[in-house]
């Protein structure tokens, strides 16, 4: 009995903490398990069979010697027992008196090893249920210490990665910054060069339009006498055309006279006849010719004129595109006096000119061309439009062969804002190269699309330009 209670005592202090932790533990079973008597090591199908017949288990002496022997030589301790020899002795003496009483302590006896051999094996139970606790415990700390390297370890990696990936980075951002650095001193220079190339490509530009306009001058000055002389020259048809014409009359009234006096004689007055009609011939030939000289100096005036004004525009124009303000690919233009306009573009054919522009900025040079009263089989019904790419002062510095992409918009000059409709036609701009001589793309309008809805406002129609990116 001393035996089973100091190995409750040794057990059962190991259950508190087990009652206090409250946490589910996960049984790993193994494989084999070791005797706590004899150190051996069996199967976990034969263990539990193995502790109830194992020969080290230790079992109280039936005699009553409170001696614990192990199962397996309890019999000769039985034979070498001292209390055995004692009962021996005495019971040959009281052998009669005490058979009764021994039987009955056998039995006691018996019965309290029983009891002892029930809590021995309860406490072996306890002992091995624990014992199997600590073993799945002690794998458990053992996978979580194997968690624990493995996560150290990922993370040693990691941390190395990270470090390698820092000093990585700060190269590659010194490597940077140092070449943002020459970038940006390169840059320095080049807006240096260009910024010299540009002053000096202004000065050119103002030495070009001052000649322009010393040839504007020259032209123009050329002109007036042009036109003074041809002014003279059309006065002196006149005048050489009206004495013709009372030479005409005196000789009519000549041949009036003549045919008054010699009416008689029928020869003269036919051969009269026929010669007042040659001459009535050739005056109307000259008045004709007249009439169409007059037409070709009409013409030719005007073709001086427009001349000069091209030339002025031209002369506008490089000024224009020595300071191009509007960069932004966008344009509104105002055309007034639309009914004038289109009444010189049906009897001379004029070409309306808009202002420059870019798509961007130190981009593409643009101008917007319009023929009102159309060109070739489109003339007369509609309006022809195209927009060109004009050489600039930064074409070596784009892209080429350029395409660009552009809304050209008739704006409704509607009161409200909200009912307009806007007329809008897309147009495609592609040109090979600077100094490729570019094949115009044109666009109709109907006429009668211009005279529909408020297009036209008080004789002024807005045409506006949305260059588009692609």
């Amino acid at each position: 009995m001393s035996f089973t209670k100091a190995l409750s005592r040794e057990i059962i202090p190991d259950q508190p903490e087990e009652q206090e932790t409250g946490k589910s533990t996960t049984i790993v079973k193994y494989e084999k398990s070791s005797c706590l008597f004899c150190n051996e090591w069996f199967d976990a199908q034969t263990f539990t069979e193995h502790l109830i017949h194992c020969g080290q288990v230790l079992e109280e002496c039936p005699k009553g010697c409170l001696a614990f022997i192990p199962r397996i030589r309890m019999r000769s301790h039985l034979k070498e027992c001292p209390r055995a020899k004692q009962q021996l002795s005495n019971g040959q003496r009281l052998s009669a008196s005490m058979d009764r009483l021994d039987q009955q302590q056998s039995d006691h006896r018996l019965q309290a090893l029983e009891q002892d051999v029930g809590t021995i094996r309860s406490v072996l139970n306890e002992e091995i249920r624990q014992r199997l606790h600590l073993i799945t415990d002690v794998g458990n700390i053992r996978k979580q210490n194997q968690v624990v390297e493995d996560w150290n370890r990922d993370t040693d990696e990691v941390v190395s990665g990270l470090r390698r990936q820092i000093e990585e980075e700060a190269s590659q951002r010194a490597y940077a910054i140092e070449q943002n650095q020459l970038d940006f001193q390169y840059c320095c220079n080049i807006t240096q060069s260009l910024k010299e190339q540009v002053e000096s490509r202004l000065d050119e530009a103002q030495k070009l339009v001052n000649q322009l306009s010393l040839d504007v001058t020259f032209h123009q000055n050329q002109l007036n006498d042009n036109i003074l002389k041809l002014e003279e020259l059309i006065f002196e048809n006149e005048r050489q055309n009206r004495d013709k014409f009372f030479q005409i009359e005196e000789f009519m009234q000549q041949i009036n006279e003549d045919i008054k006096t010699k009416l008689g004689n029928s020869d003269y007055v036919t051969t009269k006849q026929a010669t007042l009609d040659y001459e009535v011939k050739n005056v109307k030939n000259i008045v004709c010719e007249t009439e169409e000289r007059c037409d070709k100096l009409d013409r030719a005036l005007h073709q001086t004129m427009q001349n000069l004004s091209d030339l002025e525009n031209q002369m506008a124009m490089q000024q224009r595109i020595a300071s191009v303000q509007n960069i932004r690919g966008h344009l509104i233009w105002r055309i007034k006096d639309y009914s004038k306009k289109l009444d010189e573009a049906k009897q001379y054919d004029t070409i309306l000119h808009s202002a420059m522009f870019s798509n961007k900025a130190f981009g593409y040079a643009l101008r917007l061309d319009i023929y009102l009263n159309g060109k070739g089989t489109w003339k007369g019904r509609n309006m022809i439009a195209c927009l060109n790419v004009l050489s600039g002062e930064y074409d070596p510095l784009l892209a080429w062969p350029c395409r660009l992409q552009a809304e050209i918009v008739i704006r409704d000059q509607c009161s409200n804002m909200a009912e307009a409709q806007d007329y809008v036609k897309t147009i495609f701009v592609r040109k090979k190269s600077d100094d490729f001589i570019q094949s115009n793309q044109y666009f109709h309008i109907p006429h009668k699309v211009i005279t529909s809805r408020n297009y036209l406002r008080n004789d002024a129609m807005f045409i506006e330009v949305r260059v588009l990116k692609l």
